[in-house]
């Protein structure tokens, strides 16, 4: 037997050597040739494709719709959980159940953290909504490693002013989650992978709807003769396990009954008479593990030796080389060579083939706490005050922490998703689960055996061992940017020609300054500004060469498109709640920023066609010239599903993170700005066409969010070489924390209410921080939820009723 430890300072001289890329053999030499090759493959895996992992620690889970999300975001080194100092961009999204994104930001990092906001209109319609959190370099891997959370708004009002079209969709997606709520799916897992003949296995299953939800169930084992074997019945969340010797040749079935009545017959996997097992279980301060065959390996040819190897976060700390002695092989990983977090223990046979697999959790009890030392409510003239001293456990090293203090609805704590729960066990897994802290609640008796279940239930995802094996490594298309990147195209208006290298010149406009840049395109006509730093919105000006004004040539802007990533329901998915109009419905005026139903003027006669073929609305201004002064009152009153939020224009939903959402502005087929296009006397047009579904296509890029045209009397068809765009930067945050929402409306629809949240947390030498703020005589429960990690990755997470 070989064993082969691998200790933090032999790892970090061999990242060093892996990075120059000269590691000297004898350096990584363990003495064996495919326990050098895997441990070099992993090793290449962790330094030169770190993997990274963000949360998003979002200050409660249900919102009144007006209210503001506060988040505070936090990017790891998925290896050593150490805070992130490579990327500096961070994507967050917020969908609804439709897949429309409801926001879209853009934050700038600063060494692993960044803290943002998002206000919800009024009239946000009810429903659920996900966040989905990444950075540039995260999409090189699985998305499923992408952060995701789900919140619920809700909107008392919106049954008054609701489209019946709404109403209906309401209505049929509430019964699309009913029946995936009662779709019933059963699986079962044989530990290590593997199911085989003539020795016991233990069999772990999982029992859930479509959604993803665990339910209660039961069932009975049957062989093909149809004798009763045994009975199970599930343990926690829908999962379970059984004991069971199979026979070579037979086949095995079980008959599962569901806390719904309903019934399946599930087979169980095929019985394998030749084969690997493996186990693994705690005792005391060690991980035991068995291998396990039930056949002679040189009876086939191969040989009697195996390897375990046993990694954490993608770094492998133990790997042992032994002989199999009458088909059995035993082995010990000491758990204090091991950190916090999932251990994927996978099993080669002598030749290096991977053929068996089992996760275990290691718990090193390191989560470190909080509390709250002191607790005060005054009153001052007519107002209260409450202040909090709090106390961290952690003073090890320097940290960054977040707190949100709510009045609870309720007055007990949950298993709601935190950083810890996050961090070390479900985004390694690519799943999520109901309750994740109740896997790791050390006053939870059932939580151990549990968590054991959840590792028998799913797979280590993060990579492939085949792929280590084969030093076949993800292809990398992003890398991490500084700032973020404006890229277009150059092309002639009229012409076949390919457009060859042209001057294109960008001027930004922010805060009375302008920053000038100039590039040049490939022949293809493409070009990129690349790591450009602005915060909030600002005005872009590109101009071409007037060298090329003779070629009429256009530029065409484009965005990072967002409509890739949908909303997928799961087991945070709740019906919604608005099914019929309200009876205020015909005496509720419909607020501005809710698509209304508008008058459309049809055509007296033919027109001029548009070269942008058929439009989604025409307005002539022959019948309405002498009823409006401005473009803007047209707007308003006349285009079907115009919204005008905080100034902003939109015809479709937001599409991009660097622009704003407004359409595409045209006079007589030749892009404008805003200005321009707003400012048109209403006197010299003829009409106004609207593009807003797939017509707008063949405005490409620039027409991600619809296009408004104007076509005046005069048919001027001038072509400019001058584009000017708004767009949209880094976010700004808002500093202050404030609500504006009736306090009582909280207790009146049971909703947990957000009293403080301070994104940066400052903590004295000693863990000591104080907290003060307004509330009122309306609070029912005191919720405090601290959440944090230090420079070293040891992560902070408590929740706290007082």
């Amino acid at each position: 037997m070989k064993l082969f430890y691998l200790n933090r300072i032999t790892l970090a001289l061999l990242a060093i050597f892996l990075m120059v890329g000269n590691a000297p053999a004898q350096t990584m030499d363990t003495g064996d040739e495919f326990a050098n090759h895997v441990l070099q493959g992993m090793q290449k895996m962790e330094i030169a494709y770190p993997q990274q992992k963000v949360f998003l620690h979002i200050d409660k889970n249900e919102y009144l719709a007006g209210e503001r999300i506060w988040f505070k975001a936090y990017v790891v080194n998925a290896t050593t959980h150490r805070p992130d100092t490579m990327s500096t961009n961070l994507h967050v999204k917020l969908l609804n159940n439709k897949g429309d994104i409801a926001s879209v930001l853009l934050l700038r990092l600063q060494n692993g953290f960044a803290y943002g906001d998002i206000a919800l209109p009024d009239s946000l319609s009810e429903g659920n909504y996900q966040f989905i959190a990444f950075t540039d370099w995260m999409q090189n891997f699985d998305r499923k490693f992408f952060f995701q959370d789900d919140v619920y708004v809700y909107n008392p009002i919106e049954e008054n002013f609701i489209r019946r079209t709404d109403v209906w969709r309401n209505r049929r997606f509430n019964r699309q989650l009913a029946r995936a709520e009662e779709e019933m799916q059963f699986a079962f897992f044989p530990e290590g992978g593997n199911f085989l003949s003539g020795m016991e296995n233990e069999v772990a299953f999982r029992a859930v709807n479509a959604l993803g939800a665990g339910v209660v169930a039961s069932g009975e084992v049957f062989d093909d003769n149809g004798n009763s074997l045994l009975t199970f019945e599930t343990y926690h969340n829908g999962m379970g396990s059984f004991v069971l010797e199979p026979e070579a040749g037979r086949e095995y079935i079980a008959r599962i009954e569901f806390e719904d009545g309903s019934r399946q017959r599930i087979p169980l996997p095929t019985v394998q008479p030749n084969g690997y097992q493996l186990s693994a279980t705690h005792n005391n301060n060690e991980i035991d593990i068995r291998v396990n065959t039930n056949f002679l390996p040189s009876s086939l040819d191969m040989s009697d030796d195996v390897y375990v190897m046993a990694q954490v976060r993608g770094r492998a700390y133990f790997m042992d080389k032994g002989t199999l002695n009458n088909g059995h092989f035993s082995a010990s990983i000491p758990l204090d060579i091991l950190p916090t977090g999932i251990c994927q223990i996978s099993l080669f046979t002598g030749e290096g083939l991977p053929i068996a697999e089992r996760l275990v959790f290691v718990n090193q009890g390191d989560i470190e706490m909080a509390d709250v030392t002191d607790f005060r409510v005054t009153n001052n003239e007519g107002s209260q005050q409450m202040e909090l001293d709090l106390l961290l456990d952690n003073t090890l090293a320097p940290g960054s922490y977040s707190v949100a203090v709510l009045d609870a609805k309720d007055a007990d704590s949950d298993w709601r998703s935190n950083i810890a729960a996050n961090l070390l066990l479900f985004s390694d897994l690519g799943y999520g689960m109901k309750d994740p802290w109740f896997y790791l609640d050390p006053d939870s008796e059932k939580s151990a055996r549990a968590t054991d279940l959840v590792m028998m239930t799913h797979g280590w995802k993060r990579f492939e061992m085949d792929s280590i094996i084969n030093h076949d490594y993800p292809e990398i298309r992003h890398g991490f940017p500084e700032g973020f990147s404006l890229a277009g195209e150059v092309s002639p208006r009229s012409s076949a020609r390919k457009t060859g290298e042209v001057s294109v010149e960008l001027a930004i406009h922010q805060n009375d300054r302008i920053y000038t840049y100039d590039t040049t395109t490939n022949e293809d006509g493409e070009f990129v500004f690349s790591n450009l730093i602005y915060d909030g919105e600002f005005t872009a000006k590109l101009r071409i060469d007037p060298r090329y004004d003779k070629r009429a040539m256009n530029i065409e802007l484009g965005g990072r498109d967002f409509y890739e990533t949908q909303y997928t329901n799961n087991f945070h998915t709740r019906p919604l709640q608005v099914t019929s109009r309200g009876d205020d419905w015909e005496r509720t005026k419909r607020p501005e920023t809710i698509i209304q139903k508008r008058g459309l003027i049809e055509p007296g006669e033919e027109r001029t066609p548009s070269m942008f073929a058929n439009a989604d609305q025409v307005i002539y201004f022959d019948d309405i010239r002498d009823q409006y002064n401005t473009v803007l009152d047209v707007l308003r009153t006349r285009v079907r599903g115009l919204r005008i939020t905080g100034g902003e224009i939109t015809l479709r939903g937001p599409s991009s993170v660097f622009f704003t959402n407004e359409p595409l502005f045209l006079i007589d087929e030749t892009v404008v700005n805003r200005g321009a296009f707003l400012n048109m006397n209403v006197r010299q047009i003829d009409r106004l066409a609207v593009m807003r579904g797939p017509q707008s296509a063949i405005l490409g890029a620039r027409g991600a969010n619809g296009a408004l045209l104007i076509y005046t009397l005069r048919g001027d068809s001038q072509w400019h070489q001058s584009y000017e765009y708004l767009l949209r930067g880094f976010h700004e945050p808002v500093e202050t924390f404030e609500t504006k929402i009736d306090t009582g409306k909280f207790v009146q629809y049971n909703l947990d209410r957000t009293l403080f949240w301070e994104p940066n947390l400052q903590a004295d030498e000693n863990g000591a921080a104080s907290l003060s703020f307004e509330t009122d005589e309306k609070v029912r429960n005191v919720r405090v939820i601290i959440q944090g990690i230090d420079e070293e990755g040891r992560i902070t997470f408590d929740d706290i009723i007082l």
